[in-house]
């Protein structure tokens, strides 16, 4: 389910951030941001975040976002079913 991978986004960046041995004052400072949208971040609040601030965060924490296919069919696959 897609909003299942934005709450894994937020635990994976507590979960790196902590090995780290890193506040989350620290993180934010590393990442030219405030400690509160680190702390929202871990919380899985996007309610008042851009992409950008997620991707800041996880490049310093050496990861990215990436697009993947989720399987649905493609406008011709669902066109071809019609036709059969």
């Amino acid at each position: 389910m897609p909003g299942d991978d934005l709450n894994e986004i937020g635990e994976q960046i507590k979960i790196i951030r902590k090995e780290r041995g890193w506040s989350q004052l620290k993180l934010a400072e590393l990442s030219g941001l405030d400690r509160t949208t680190i702390g929202a971040l871990e919380r899985n609040d996007y309610s008042d975040m851009g992409i950008r601030k997620v991707q800041r965060v996880l490049h310093i924490l050496g990861k990215s976002l990436t697009l993947t296919d989720i399987g649905l069919p493609t406008l011709d696959q669902l066109q071809g079913k019609r036709l059969d």
